[in-house]
């Protein structure tokens, strides 16, 4: 009994320390690192070596190939052919363009209705056989307006042989004389042509330098105005500041410098005025504001001036 006594309390420990190694936790197991060898870290820098110093002979080319074009340049400008060499190159340059197709072969003129396509050519200043990249199309534009019919003007470049012109005309709408020479304008006054005595009768007739810059807001006010407007035959800016006009019965109304709408809507509302415009040689004076004045320009016997308010 005592034999086996020993024993268990010999055997107890062992147990115990072997329950107790059984529980204790376990420890995580480090990853095990990849070394690289030395063999394939020196292959990795002899490679990055070799891309850093791959570059130094193309840049030494390059360095090489602008020094000599910049000592050749240098050299042509001290020696004063540099200009001839670049006048040579863009010559080639235009040969070779021509030789490919950018020749200017066809013009087209669109909206010539009134204005001669021979002129519009003339002035453009663009040949056939040109080169098409050489138009300067800006001063072409230019010309072409310069035209007296030419409101708008636009010179476009479509390739490869072809320059398109497309114009915008004026309107006639008077007939100015000035210095006994008769002159078709626009409403803006400009002057579009030259013109004789019977062409364009039925547009408005205005006299005097510098009407043709003033006549239109005078004229268009008169078309409103249907008890006068049919009978207008002619207007005449008077010292720079003032308008006359003349009827075709041979009346003649003076408006003042300022205010003359007042004065003819005063004249127009009135039908006794407008009787009076019906006579030859009777000249309505409403210069001052307010009241008008009526005389006849060659006075019969008996008859005077008078006034109406």
């Amino acid at each position: 009994m005592r034999l086996s006594r020993l024993r268990s309390r010999k055997a107890s420990p062992k147990r115990t320390n072997q329950t107790a190694r059984t529980n204790r936790p376990r420890r995580a197991t480090r990853p095990v690192r990849k070394t690289v060898s030395s063999k394939a870290r020196n292959w990795l820098h002899a490679k990055a070596r070799s891309a850093r110093l791959g570059h130094r002979p193309r840049t030494v080319f390059i360095g090489i190939v602008s020094g000599l074009f910049s000592t050749i340049l240098l050299g042509l400008w001290l020696s004063g052919h540099l200009g001839d060499v670049y006048r040579v190159s863009q010559t080639y340059a235009q040969t070779q363009l021509l030789n490919a197709g950018f020749g200017v072969k066809h013009i087209d003129i669109s909206g010539a209705r009134l204005s001669s396509e021979a002129e519009v050519r003339k002035v453009l200043g663009v040949e056939k056989g040109e080169l098409v990249f050489a138009v300067d199309l800006k001063a072409a534009r230019e010309r072409v307006e310069s035209l007296g019919w030419v409101h708008k003007a636009s010179v476009t470049r479509l390739l490869p042989d072809r320059i398109a012109v497309v114009i915008s005309e004026r309107t006639p709408f008077a007939v100015w004389q000035n210095q006994r020479r008769l002159s078709l304008i626009s409403a803006e006054g400009a002057r579009i042509s030259t013109i004789s005595k019977n062409q364009y009768s039925n547009l408005p007739f205005i006299v005097g330098a510098g009407a043709q810059k003033q006549a239109a807001s005078l004229l268009s006010d008169l078309a409103t105005r249907r008890k006068i407007a049919n009978n207008v035959h002619s207007i005449i800016w008077i010292s720079n500041r003032r308008w006359n006009i003349n009827l075709h019965s041979g009346a003649q109304i003076l408006l003042p410098a300022s205010q003359w709408q007042q004065a003819l809507d005063k004249l127009t509302r009135s039908d006794e005025m407008l009787k009076l415009l019906e006579l030859p040689e009777v000249v309505v004076d409403a210069r001052v504001a307010g009241r008008f004045s009526i005389r006849f320009m060659k006075r019969p016997p008996g008859k005077s001036k008078f006034m109406m308010s």
